[in-house]
């Protein structure tokens, strides 16, 4: 098994939960991606589709943990397309 590190695992995770393709790491199976998606649903509590600092701090801990490195624009909000950005530079470092 191939150690993945607790900020690659919150990109991972974050990722999931918004897409169905294959996340940074793997493949999720479709029970996987439903829990991981429902996990982002519950923490995404104004329902804007983006998870800022305080939703990610009560919902998404690991996430929060890496919350700046993950909120690129510093904006204060994560998006799918910050967080497929990360899952890209992750897999591009990797190669």
């Amino acid at each position: 098994m191939r150690y993945c590190s607790p900020f690659t695992l919150a990109v991972v995770l974050a990722l999931a939960a918004l897409s169905s393709s294959a996340c940074a790491q793997r493949q999720l199976s479709a029970d996987q991606r439903e829990v991981i998606r429902e996990r982002w649903q519950a923490a995404d509590r104004n329902g804007d589709g983006a998870i800022d600092r305080a939703e990610a701090e009560a919902g998404l801990p690991r996430v929060y943990a890496h919350f700046d490195r993950l909120d690129t624009d510093g904006d204060g909000r994560l998006t799918a397309e910050e967080l497929r950005a990360m899952a890209d530079a992750a897999r591009a470092r990797r190669r």
